[in-house]
């Protein structure tokens, strides 16, 4: 059976310290003024069959009841009991009597007696009034088991729902006092109780407004003032309490909806760049044009201006998203107290360091700084001056500055980068870097690397390395984030800020790697320009393949190094793998790589889209270039090579 929350009904009976004896000082509508001639004619003929000397002292018994004269009706319904012993009418009426006495226990006998003679709902509600009038708890629950039976046989009747108003309210159950409001509210739309707990139970459920309206019609239909003032006060105090707290969650349901919809336009947003980027670049292309063109001008632009709203919402969402976290942790314990159980302790400190920890991981993510990296090695003029000598020369085919620094790594990458602080970039005063990663050089021509230097500094002719540090910095902070909830325990999906993090990462990758995947081909074509499709074409095949072999042949070295308890040999002179089981994985590895589609969470278009692109072109230049090996630009090639097999050895060994 549910109870109510002890709340309101609580103080009600505190305050209302009269309730359990009005029910003792009247009887049933159905039994006083206005009776119901058929069933008062219905209860003469039944005594009459019993003894019909009985039937004219119980109506006269009645007569004296209903004008007030209480000790005759009592004489009488006992002379009437002592010709039909047990009538239960006689019984039942002679209870009401004894209750307006005072005579509680008599009336209690009466009341069994007459319930025992006959199961019917009229003698339940007798016995659960003279229950109620013991005001003893441990009757009340009888009481109210007996106000059930007549409420169900008997759902419309006055006198009935009144019984099971009080007997709710002595038992403090909330369906009773539920069931027998509403119901009094309807069929008996004069009677202020009903419109009083009807009052009580809509602010038990939080309909505030609609428990006013009810207390003040209470009032009106004669209700105690100061009964229904000092339920007003508690009303009056949660109306403003829920109208502000009403407000606040209109508000922030605004604020969250404007936020989730802004995430959902920045998406759709992503999508259609990526869309517009491919039908820029599919476009037909003058040759010998080292320019972007109009359409792709556009979708570049588009590209930063949505990068950039982007990067501002993510900054922004913080704040939201702490006050989001805040709010649901209010709530959770806000539940956690209202429950009043011990047992939620542990549960609500839980959560509350769950949340100390969610707000410190997001929190610190803002703050993350983006750390310069130095490149591994540089590489002077004078150790390779023929190399430097060969970017010049591309620097000028492709019509811009040569780069200020070269630097040497160990790994199978070639790319460019630049240094120096927002401002220097925007005015073109920072440092060109190449990155020239000596495990892609084996097996290139100088042909093919004046391919890919040429793509490289397309990056720097389009100004892609002059932005992005905003970008990245955002990108940083959602790792950060991301890293810091994972690792305490906290990416979990009903985290609000591990939601946040996860779609948020979405959106951004979508946004920005459909930018990278624009500049990818832009840089693919001037390089096209530069240097002919087929050397660009057999540059990217090379990077691909050499990529997937330099790393299986490290691979292969450092587990033979191992096991031969041996240094590593010269990572840049290991022999080709031959077609064993490792070759043929080689070819099933270049084989897919040269077949994946493009995602759209990929920096680079896939492979054999930037060919298919290249080879859409309408370049006829046939550019031929040296097929002399990339390494004799090195004059200390090998001292290099050594020099970063140090350095993978000092990592793996």
């Amino acid at each position: 059976m549910k109870k109510a929350s002890m709340t309101i009904i609580a103080y009600l009976l505190v305050t209302i310290a009269t309730v359990p004896l009005a029910i003792a000082q009247g009887e049933p509508e159905q039994e006083t003024s206005g009776r119901d001639p058929a069933f008062e004619q219905e209860i003469y003929d039944r005594l009459a069959a019993i003894n019909a000397d009985g039937a004219p002292i119980f109506q006269e018994a009645t007569r004296a009841m209903d004008a007030g004269d209480l000790i005759v009706a009592k004489e009488g319904y006992e002379q009437v009991l002592d010709l039909a012993p047990d009538f239960p009418d006689a019984a039942r009426r002679l209870s009401y009597v004894e209750l307006r006495l005072g005579n509680i226990e008599a009336a209690l006998e009466r009341a069994r007696q007459a319930y025992v003679a006959e199961d019917s709902p009229y003698n339940h509600m007798a016995l659960a009034r003279a229950l109620l009038a013991t005001e003893d708890l441990d009757k009340a629950t009888e009481a109210l088991r007996h106000a059930w039976v007549a409420a169900r046989e008997l759902p419309e009747d006055n006198d009935v729902n009144i019984v099971l108003l009080f007997a709710g309210l002595a038992n403090n159950n909330l369906d009773a006092i539920r069931q027998a409001s509403t119901k009094l509210v309807q069929v008996l739309p004069d009677f202020p109780l009903g419109h009083f707990f009807a009052g009580i139970i809509a602010a038990e459920d939080g309909k505030w407004e609609q428990a006013k309206r009810e207390l003040l019609l209470a009032r009106e239909l004669g209700m105690p003032a100061e009964d229904v003032q000092a339920v007003l006060d508690r009303v009056d105090s949660e109306i403003a309490k829920q109208a502000r707290l009403h407000c606040w969650l209109h508000r922030g349901t605004y604020v969250i909806v404007t936020w989730l919809g802004s995430l959902a336009s920045l998406f759709m947003v992503g999508m259609l760049l990526s869309r517009l980027t491919l039908a820029a670049v599919c476009r037909p292309q003058p040759a010998a044009q080292f320019k972007v063109g109009g359409a792709e001008r556009i979708v570049r632009t588009l590209y930063r201006i949505v990068i950039a709203i982007a990067s501002l919402y993510f900054y922004v969402s913080i704040p939201l998203l702490i006050l989001v976290v805040v709010a649901a942790t209010a709530g959770i314990f806000y539940f956690f107290l209202e429950a009043r159980s011990i047992s939620l302790l542990q549960p609500a400190l839980l959560v509350g360091a769950a949340a100390l920890y969610t707000l410190y991981a997001v929190t610190r993510s803002v703050f993350t700084q983006v750390k310069k990296a130095e490149p591994d090695r540089p590489l002077s003029r004078d150790e390779a001056p023929q190399l430097w000598s060969l970017a010049e020369e591309v620097a000028k085919r492709v019509s811009t500055r040569p780069v200020d620094a070269i630097f040497v790594t160990p790994v199978s990458s070639v790319g460019v980068t630049e240094r120096g602080g927002l401002i220097e970039k925007l005015r073109g005063a920072s440092q060109w870097c190449l990155i020239l990663g000596l495990g892609a050089l084996p097996g290139m021509t100088q042909g093919q690397f004046k391919a890919i230097l040429a793509h490289e500094y397309g990056h720097f002719s389009t100004r892609d390395t002059a932005g992005g540090d905003l970008a990245l910095r955002v990108r940083l902070s959602m790792h950060q984030m991301a890293y810091r909830l994972a690792a305490g325990g906290q990416g979990v999906w009903h985290n609000p800020a591990w939601l946040f993090v996860n779609g948020f990462n979405r959106v951004f990758l979508r946004i920005t790697l459909g930018a990278s995947r624009l500049q990818e081909i832009l840089a693919d074509r001037y390089a096209a320009m530069a240097y002919g499709v087929d050397n660009v074409v057999d540059g990217l095949r090379h990077i691909v393949y050499q990529s997937l072999a330099f790393r299986m042949q490290i691979a292969h070295e450092i587990e033979e190094a191992i096991e031969g308890d041996r240094s590593l040999q010269n990572l840049y002179t290991l022999p080709s793998l031959q077609p064993d089981p490792l070759g043929e994985e080689l070819k099933t590895r270049i084989d897919e790589v040269m077949s994946w589609p493009t995602s759209p969470y990929d920096s680079h278009p896939a492979m054999r889209e930037r060919i298919q692109l290249l080879q859409q072109l309408e370049v006829t230049n046939k550019v031929e270039e040296s097929q002399e090996p990339v390494w004799s630009l090195l004059p200390n090639a090998e001292a290099l090579q050594e020099e970063m097999t140090a350095i993978v050895a000092a990592s793996v060994l």
